[in-house]
């Protein structure tokens, strides 16, 4: 009985080994993007990574862009500023995000250096956005553009503890890849056992108890329903404002770029957190691009996800943004 106790035991250590080595080297785990604390906007990606994770690349410079780093000889500047949709994320590499992609567009069509720099990070209001430029500077940017979506309109700064307490915002890497498998993912394992063991009903959506499920998981404890995700604040966000403020004082021509979340795109329009970002444009006269106008499509979205493009999504964004970038940096071919 001991001889089959050894040879289970010795089995379990080599499936634990070869899981291990599988996790590190093919999907990349301990080789996570990683963040920094900030008291002015929270939290942003840490400066100068680069790491792969899932297959993807994500790189950062001295600054925490996903960027290349900025030079001196850089005269032509786009801020490209937003939330994760921008971000893009750990599942969108470095050479499919949209400011990757217009930055090369720029160069091959025009042979002019133009940096379309991408300020942003997952969960970020437009009020983390304008603490961020007002540390920084505006970089001489010659335009700015917000990607924006309805839920926007009410996430303001909370200034919770993430970075470090939360697995979705590390600040140094797991020492086990299977124990990052568990902190981190630990809700796909619950999500298909239940789906295994307790089918949903006829009535029940297995995509939308699996949304449900990531979105309980958050410590931001957004709340997802039929209209959309819905953000604690209040008010509306005054980063608007102030992003507006600091384009006015630099005299930096602003846009704002509409994205939709997948409930809108079923609906044909955007909630009421979308009718305020589109009241507030109106306001004062901010031209707003609105998605809808230039097609966009659920298979631009990740599969199970509510708002964030897929590679696909981000070209998209791009093809849609480098006509308008063109315009008004009145280049011509």
């Amino acid at each position: 009985m001991l001889k089959y106790f050894y040879r289970f035991l010795i089995l379990v250590v080599i499936l634990a080994i070869t899981a291990e080595v599988v996790l590190r080297y093919k999907y990349g785990f301990c080789n996570s993007p990683l963040y920094v604390s900030d008291p002015d906007f929270e939290y942003i990606y840490a400066p100068s990574q680069d790491v792969t994770r899932f297959g993807y690349n994500v790189r950062t410079n001295s600054l925490s862009m996903r960027n290349e780093e900025i030079l001196p000889s850089d005269s032509i500047v786009i801020l490209l500023i937003g939330d994760s949709v921008v971000n893009g994320g750990s599942l969108t590499d470095q050479d499919s995000i949209a400011s990757t992609l217009l930055e090369k567009w720029f160069l091959k069509d025009f042979n002019k250096r133009v940096r379309v720099l991408n300020i942003s990070a997952g969960s970020w209001g437009p009020d983390n956005i304008a603490a961020y430029l007002k540390r920084y500077g505006t970089f001489k940017a010659k335009l700015m553009c917000l990607v924006t979506s309805s839920h926007d309109a009410h996430d303001i700064m909370s200034h919770q503890n993430l970075v470090g307490n939360d697995p979705g915002w590390p600040d140094k890497q797991y020492k086990v890849a299977l124990y990052e498998l568990w902190d981190r993912y630990r809700w796909i394992f619950f999500y298909y056992f239940n789906t295994w063991f307790f089918a949903p009903t006829v009535e029940q959506d297995p995509e939308k108890v699996l949304l449900d499920s990531i979105k309980k998981d958050s410590v931001k404890k957004e709340k997802l329903n039929d209209s959309g995700i819905r953000k604690p604040g209040l008010t509306f966000n005054p980063g608007y404002d102030q992003l507006y403020d600091l384009a006015e004082r630099d005299s930096i021509p602003m846009f704002i770029y509409l994205h939709p979340e997948t409930s809108e795109v079923e609906l044909g329009h955007f909630n009421d957190q979308g009718d305020e970002i589109m009241a507030y444009a109106i306001q004062k006269n901010i031209r707003l691009i609105n998605e809808f106008s230039l097609g966009i499509d659920k298979k631009y979205y990740r599969k199970l996800d509510v708002v964030h493009y897929n590679s696909q999504g981000q070209l998209f964004l791009a093809n849609n943004l480098y006509p308008l970038f063109q315009e008004y940096l009145n280049l011509k071919k």
